[in-house]
């Protein structure tokens, strides 16, 4: 192994405040290391400053092998500053994995540091969804068996709301009028699941059918899990699906049910990007993010929805259906696509404190304004 070849890497915060933000690097690693051996050497990394002295000898960092992506966090990186790193490679094993995912017949466990983040529950339900959904006082998002509304739990993806239009209604969970029979979405396998140091993802297909079984779209799901720290945790997902073979509104909606400690929208703390404060202010508006906060455990907990500004129909339509504990971002696809897939993003950032104490319109800029990255040199 050539121990002194490396890859010289520049990371540019530009016009957002860095804390802890995920960087991502499309590295080729045999492009850069001769005797590089596939499944068996990964990327180590240094921080260095410009004259390449180390400052920094063990940055934490994560290689995705099928997709050959190299992620770390920036530390503290002020707005408008850069920052170098080396990258070399190791065939040593792998240090101890902070982010995993168990795999059980019927969900997934997500922890971070031997604690439960999440379970994404994908069998035996009519639509996938997470929950527990954990700040650092606990769940954000109840649970099945809700008194009111069973049908709102923790935090999904649904279609079709109440059928408007004719639309498939994947929205309830029962096969009786005057809303079923229902659709669903039904998981088919996963094609990845990856743990790591920096963070952990999963990539599922579903299919969703209609109240009659019939297939009205397929899904290719990507859930990634990192944290900041322990009071900024955050859940980026993307929905990429066909066109639906469907009438009607077409609508889709991405939702959390609150957990109700947080008492919304009595006690608890609403508030979007627009200024607007609130559970009724920010009630069908639309927002780039919107921020809700109560009590939960012995603290105080909230959870910001992310509508990334590449969605149809940016930014996005807040609103509740049924009731004000529950929050949606309501988009459609456009009539025609131009590649015949439909792709949405959101993120979703659980956070302690509520909206000005998590810094929330600055964690929305970091998440639709990506660290800019380049390879500047070898040697």
């Amino acid at each position: 192994m050539a121990e002194n070849q490396k890859a010289i890497v520049r990371i540019n915060a530009e016009s957002v405040d860095r804390s802890n933000d995920l960087v991502r690097l499309n590295f080729k690693p045999k492009l850069h290391f001769d005797d590089w051996q596939e499944g068996t050497s990964r990327p180590v990394m240094s921080r260095i400053d410009s004259d390449g002295n180390i400052v920094n000898a063990d940055v934490p960092c994560q290689f995705e092998p099928t997709t050959r992506e190299l992620a770390w966090l920036t530390g503290e990186l002020p707005l408008g500053t850069t920052a170098h790193y080396a990258i070399r490679y190791t065939n040593e094993p792998l240090p101890e994995t902070r982010y995993r995912i168990e795999q059980k017949p019927a969900h997934l466990l997500i922890s971070v540091d031997g604690a439960l983040f999440t379970r994404y529950n994908f069998l035996g339900v009519w639509k996938p969804y997470f929950w527990p959904l954990n700040g650092n006082h606990g769940s954000v998002v109840r649970g099945a068996g809700g008194g009111d509304h069973p049908h709102h739990t923790g935090l999904y993806l649904a279609y079709g709301g109440h059928g408007e239009g004719g639309s498939a209604n994947i929205w309830s969970d029962w096969d009786e009028p005057p809303y079923g029979p229902c659709g669903k979405m039904l998981h088919q396998r996963f094609v990845r699941i990856t743990e790591g140091n920096v963070y952990a993802e999963f990539v599922e297909d579903l299919i969703h059918v209609n109240g009659d079984g019939e297939v009205i779209m397929t899904e290719e799901r990507t859930a990634r899990i990192w944290y900041g720290d322990n009071e900024r945790r955050f859940l980026e997902i993307t929905h990429e699906t066909t066109p639906p073979l469907d009438i009607g509104a077409r609508q889709f909606l991405f939702v959390a049910r609150l957990n109700p400690s947080m008492d919304v929208p009595e006690k608890g703390h609403v508030e979007n990007s627009e200024g607007q404060i609130g559970r009724a202010q920010v009630h069908h508006q639309r927002a780039r993010w919107c921020d809700l906060c109560g009590t939960v455990g012995d603290g105080i907990n909230g959870m910001a929805f992310f509508d990334h500004l590449q969605n149809a129909e940016h930014p996005g339509f807040f609103g509740e259906i049924a009731v004000p504990e529950q929050m949606s971002i309501l988009h459609h696809p456009p009539d025609e696509l131009e590649n015949d897939r439909f792709r949405l993003q959101f993120g979703v950032y659980v956070h302690a404190g509520i909206t000005p104490q998590a810094d929330v319109e600055r964690h929305y800029a970091c998440y639709v304004n990506p660290v800019r990255t380049e390879i500047i040199a070898d040697s």
